[in-house]
């Protein structure tokens, strides 16, 4: 259970860290056919996501190398300097949610992802399929948590098919914000006219307070986290995140 707790937490957090991929699905449920373009991306995009996970994890003792030019071995970093890194974390992580907030709904979208709009509105569903085949393939090499998470999956020592399962359950992780906008969408326009404006309105306002939930609600827990092992002696969960 904690590792599959674990999972989700991470996979939610890399999901949010990069709205690039949310962005582009909300302005697919604005073109001339939302739902194929939209379902088509979603499908490019967790597919190769996986697919790249699971070729990451058989070329594990390459990806390991990478990992170690940029963080320590987790057993020579004490509990309580992980706590503490863990607690400022949270807190920059709440202070950037609030900053993220109020930054996006005074600004707005900025003319470039107003442009890419227009681009979209005529695309089909090959094309938009392919955007999300590109966008999982050039980010999985910078996906920190991605590849911190297949380093866990492999100290686990399990056979392939149940990794092969930890990785689809991290993937839907990582789709699962797209999946309620999806959803949302759906009940939204019901009984209403298919007013592309509007939904673009909607759906900017809709990713502006995903994001801005998730990451205060992922800093808060990790000052919970934090608090909990300085309070009392043992954090809330019982493996660290990292």
């Amino acid at each position: 259970m904690n590792t599959i707790l674990y999972s989700f937490g991470i996979s939610l957090f890399d999901s949010l860290s990069t709205t690039l991929q949310i962005i582009v699905f909300i302005l697919l449920l604005t073109t001339a056919k939302p739902l194929r373009n939209a379902i088509s991306y979603l499908v490019g995009l967790s597919g190769a996501y996986f697919l790249c996970g699971l070729a990451g994890y058989l070329a594990l003792d390459q990806l390991r190398a990478l990992l170690n030019q940029f963080f320590p071995s987790q057993d020579s970093v004490p509990n309580a300097q992980y706590y503490q890194a863990e607690f400022l974390m949270g807190v920059g992580m709440v202070g950037l949610g609030i900053w993220y907030f109020y930054r996006k709904k005074k600004q707005g979208w900025s003319g470039a992802e107003n442009k890419i709009l227009l681009k979209l509105k005529s695309m089909n569903g090959w094309f938009a399929f392919g955007i999300g085949v590109l966008i999982s393939i050039s980010s999985f090499p910078c996906s920190i948590p991605y590849l911190i998470v297949l380093g866990r999956y492999s100290a686990l020592h399990l056979d392939l098919p149940a990794v092969s399962g930890l990785i689809l359950f991290y993937n839907f992780g990582y789709a699962l914000p797209m999946l309620l906008i999806l959803v949302i969408y759906l009940f939204a326009r019901q009984g209403t006219e298919d007013d592309h404006d509007i939904l673009h309105e909607k759906a900017k306002m809709l990713n502006l307070h995903l994001t801005t939930w998730t990451m205060v609600g992922f800093g808060v827990f990790s000052i919970i986290d934090a608090g909990c092992y300085f309070a009392v002696g043992h954090a809330l969960l019982k493996e660290r995140y990292f």
